[in-house]
């Protein structure tokens, strides 16, 4: 399985083919969950964004991702140059930046340092912006903040655009800000040794949608 389209119309994906074909339906390409990466699938992905998005980035995005493929900017070179388009961004084009990240490179932005927070549709108000915060993205109602704990857990669900809520109370967060602000990292590269919900988070585990983590054979942690 290279992917898995979290949505009542996907599932999972196990080849380059099934892949182009998500890239081409628009609710399948933003609910992507990317598990490998097919850089010979980068310009569809690129395509993919400019419907969905804001063409005017997408370029952008797919030309820095481009030189990082071909070796000509660094991964801290790269991620300077997304820091930079950010603030222009809405919400479809932080969901594209991501999935087209993932397919050029194999990271997202949380594998490179920053992990990308939107607030939380559920929240009763806004509140305040999360700590450490590097660029805004102000029409998409995100933040690109740093992402650098000691420990990590791995992120099959969102792929790196994590819902925040200003709010205290473990219970209420998302479990990948939660453990973000108990100071672990997000990654979406790597390999989860289990899969876990709520708090406590755990060291490795991954938070998934259940029907992928059954598919991946990952056990509850414990």
């Amino acid at each position: 399985m290279i992917a898995y389209a979290d949505h009542p119309e996907g599932g999972p994906i196990t080849d380059l083919e099934g892949l182009r074909r998500a890239l081409r339906t628009p609710k399948l390409f933003v609910s992507l969950i990317v598990l490998k990466e097919a850089p010979e699938l980068l310009e569809d992905a690129a395509t993919a964004w400019a419907g969905v998005g804001t063409p005017r980035i997408a370029e952008a995005a797919y030309a820095y991702i481009t030189q990082y493929i071909r070796g000509l900017l660094s991964t801290r070179e790269l991620l300077a140059k997304l820091v930079e388009l950010f603030p222009e961004m809405e919400g479809a084009d932080v969901l594209a930046l991501q999935r087209a990240l993932k397919i050029g490179t194999g990271m997202t932005t949380c594998d490179m340092g920053a992990a990308v927070f939107v607030q939380n549709p559920l929240a009763p108000t806004p509140g305040a912006p999360p700590r450490r915060v590097v660029a805004e993205a102000p029409k998409a109602n995100a933040y690109l903040v740093v992402d650098e704990g000691p420990a990590e857990v791995y992120d099959l669900d969102t792929m790196c655009v994590v819902p925040y809520m200003a709010a205290r109370d473990p219970a209420l967060l998302h479990p990948l800000q939660a453990a973000w602000e108990a100071g672990y990292s997000i990654r979406t590269r790597g390999e989860p040794r289990c899969y876990f919900y709520g708090w406590p988070p755990a060291a490795g585990g991954a938070v998934a949608p259940r029907a992928l983590a059954r598919l991946l054979g990952l056990r509850p942690c414990v």
